[in-house]
């Protein structure tokens, strides 16, 4: 799936070859979700830094995380696709739980505990799933009871925002694949793979925190000229 497709923030993820010079201006080229070549800029003034783990956008701006003392975690989004049943109740309220918890340790881990309350010094956080796909029960002709398998891969977006400005300072995406193995056979298990998946994702996005908290990025690239 192309990430255009998937993020709802209006811009454009991809993964890309880290710093590497673009074969064409202002963009590079994918790796690991087919051949596209999307942009290094966003509508909003964002630059890619990395796509080696997932696609990390950075404001232009100097970005100093440390001075943010907490976030805000805003109501998190799962969407299913079109051909999958929706979630049930108690199966979002698990997701949610188990997102948040995963989330909690990385900021923690960060030096940034979970808050209540908006503030000059405060981080909001928007996380999105996308692309579920729950398996279906359905009768074999024979009359035996069969599933439909889960999609393999899902879209994850996380997004950071100055609480006071609203302005968006870091987006970190990717498709992650679902884990394998002994997963086999009933809703409850899919739901599982999610989770797993979510944990690979918060271990990713936790390095990648650390990384832009110590500057390990270069500045960015020259913004692309206006139209004239």
């Amino acid at each position: 799936m192309h990430f255009a497709l998937w993020l709802s923030v209006g811009i454009v993820a991809v993964s890309s070859v880290g710093c590497a010079p673009s074969p064409e201006p202002a963009k590079f080229r994918t790796r690991g979700i087919g051949s596209f070549a999307l942009p290094v800029w966003t509508a909003d003034g964002m630059y890619l830094v990395t796509g080696r783990s997932g696609a990390l956008f950075l404001t232009s701006s100097p970005l100093d995380l440390n001075r943010y003392r907490g976030v805000v975690l805003e109501e998190i989004r799962i969407t299913t696709k079109n051909r999958s049943r929706d979630l049930k109740p108690n199966e979002e309220e698990r997701l949610k739980g188990y997102f948040t918890r995963r989330l909690n340790r990385v900021f923690e881990h960060n030096g940034w505990p979970i808050v209540e309350t908006l503030g000059e010094d405060v981080l909001r956080v928007r996380l999105s799933v996308k692309g579920v796909e729950l398996e279906r029960w359905r009768r074999h002709h024979f009359g035996n009871i069969v599933t439909n398998s889960s999609t393999g891969t899902i879209a994850i977006v996380l997004e950071f925002r100055d609480a006071a400005k609203n302005e968006r300072m870091m987006l970190f995406g990717e498709n992650r694949n679902l884990p394998f193995g002994v997963y086999s056979g009933s809703d409850s298990v899919s739901i599982r793979r999610i989770e797993d998946a979510f944990d690979d994702f918060s271990i990713d996005i936790g390095r990648r925190l650390t990384e832009v908290q110590r500057g390990a990025f270069p500045p960015p690239p020259p913004p692309p000229p206006r139209p004239s």
